[in-house]
């Protein structure tokens, strides 16, 4: 076997009067957004105890100032050292003033929150907390002079933990909780292969209609809720760390307000940063199977797709409900008609946007497409006569393979350079997304990180193609500002979209945006 290593350099972003830079960081503050929406104020509704009305003024008064980055992972910042960017303030950056004075505040007792919180049955305890918040906003909605563009739901730490998903029945144990989330960040270092399945199957396990954020904001699109919603806990607002309560430190504060102000513009409807250089004509769709909460049988769920343009933009589909498991029992697919319908939406929803059909539309998975997915795909694309080459990617975050690098003769603890990857064949390989970053002088994970394992199983294409395109999706993950991610948004953002789809029963709604989605 002949493996030939790769670097494929950093996707550039595009941001204000055309200019390109790598990290979103560095184009927001010298270029500022890719779509500016000056003169523009936001004008915020909170939904929140008068403690937590307190911590969402001064957060506010906060995220309006500098936040400087005075740490590397080193100490001190020095001469030869670089730190990560700094934030100059809210509407320095995104030239949007922010008051922190509220237009509309719908106030909670903490008492009643806490009453709520004893009862012992945790899907009961969780719906009742999301009817007491959701009656707020939507009585709010209906009877208020006063206009909002952005709802802030502030709840306490104490709701946060006794809301959580768990298993069927049970909760997951602190150690499962602690591997799976480590898992899902490819940083566990335990993580045998095929341990991968078993990562699957405790994902399949959590029922999101106990999770507080995915059942309210699938109550909230149901309820046809026009305005975006940020649910936020009081920790975050005051920069302290949520599982211990203690103040971050200056370098974290930072970041906090990069992700938190990032998302918040995104959800007023324009982009803050594109992909500078993704080809015309081409879109992604990310397909993904969640269990739903309707019946305890585990075949039953529903599949979700988004479609990722080139400007960076995504669209929800929700596909039907069946008994969708395949021959391997931690496998699912859908039947012909299913897999026709999904992608039909898709097309549609791209025609109507861009008045054609795309040339190129890839669809990643997870798991290898079955015949029948396959064929009712292809046949969405022939009955609507479009010249679209449809291309079949799975991607898997392994933890099979590592790759490693000397620094002068001695092992490197951060890997080697994001971008990097290691073809097997013209239709395989493994590619970093979480190395070694020059521009941070430091890699985004804790350990030697996994790569993704990505395989063209149907349709042709370049193998290049594939990788440069998986890396460039990792940038644009608007829920958080950071360099790149570790996984492409398409399916970063799938399994967090199908738990919203599932979060409630016979979900139904034709709100395909996807800013109401995160």
């Amino acid at each position: 076997m002949k493996l030939n290593l790769q670097y494929y350099p950093e996707p550039k972003l595009t941001f204000g009067y055309d200019q390109k830079t790598a990290d979103p960081r560095d184009g927001l503050i010298l270029f500022g957004p890719h779509e500016p929406l000056s003169p523009f104020k936001v004008k915020a509704g909170v939904v929140a105890t008068d403690e937590g009305l307190t911590a969402y003024k001064e957060f506010v008064e906060r995220i309006n100032k500098p936040i400087f980055s005075t740490k590397t992972i080193y100490g001190k910042i020095k001469d030869d050292e670089v730190g990560r960017p700094s934030f100059p303030g809210f509407e320095a950056v995104f030239g949007v003033k922010w008051s922190p004075i509220p237009e509309i505040h719908k106030p909670l007792l903490q008492n009643i929150i806490d009453g709520n919180l004893e009862e012992k049955n945790k899907k009961k305890r969780t719906q009742s907390l999301v009817d007491l918040y959701l009656e707020r906003i939507v009585r709010a909605t209906n009877d208020d002079d006063a206009q909002v563009n952005i709802w802030f739901i502030v709840i306490p730490r104490n709701l946060y933990f006794r809301c959580k998903p768990g298993s069927a029945g049970k909760d997951l144990s602190a150690g499962t909780k602690k591997f799976l989330m480590s898992a899902q960040q490819g940083q566990s270092s335990i993580l045998f292969p095929g341990e991968e399945n078993y990562v699957e199957e405790l994902q399949r396990l959590v029922d999101t209609s106990s999770d507080f954020h995915h059942l309210l904001k699938a109550r909230l699109i149901q309820e046809k809720i026009s305005t975006p919603v940020q649910i936020i806990l009081d920790s975050t607002l005051r920069f302290r760390d949520k599982y211990r309560n203690k103040p971050l430190d200056e370098n974290m504060k930072a970041h906090l307000a990069w992700t938190q102000a990032t998302t918040m513009y995104y959800k007023f409807g324009n982009l803050p940063w594109k992909l500078a250089d993704i080809r015309d004509g081409v879109c992604y769709l990310g397909l993904v199977f969640k269990k739903t909460n309707q019946v305890m049988n585990s075949s039953t769920v529903c599949s979700a797709a988004q479609m990722f343009l080139k400007n960076g933009d995504g669209s929800v589909f929700r596909g039907n409900i069946g008994l969708w498991q395949g021959k391997n029992e931690k496998e699912f697919h859908l039947d012909e008609p299913s897999s026709h319908d999904l992608l039909a939406m898709a097309l549609d929803d791209y025609n109507d946007k861009w008045k054609k059909f795309p040339d190129e539309l890839f669809i990643h998975g997870r798991a290898k497409f079955s015949d029948d997915e396959w064929n009712g795909f292809q046949r969405a694309v022939k009955e609507r006569n479009a010249p679209t080459n449809l291309v079949g990617i799975v991607i898997k975050d392994t933890g099979g393979f590592k790759l490693f690098r000397d620094v002068e003769g001695e092992p490197s603890n951060y890997g080697v350079m994001r971008g990097m990857a290691l073809k097997i064949n013209d239709k395989e390989a493994y590619l970093i997304t979480r190395g070694f970053i020059p521009r941070l002088n430091t890699a985004t994970s804790l350990e030697v990180p996994n790569p993704l394992h990505i395989q063209i199983t149907r349709g042709n294409t370049d193998i290049d193609t594939v990788l440069k395109d998986v890396l460039a999706l990792t940038k644009l993950n608007y829920n958080a500002c950071i360099h790149g991610d570790g996984l492409p948004v398409t399916l970063r953002f799938s399994d967090v979209i199908g738990s919203i789809l599932t979060a409630t029963d016979n979900f139904k709604t034709e709100q395909r945006k996807f800013m109401y989605y995160i």
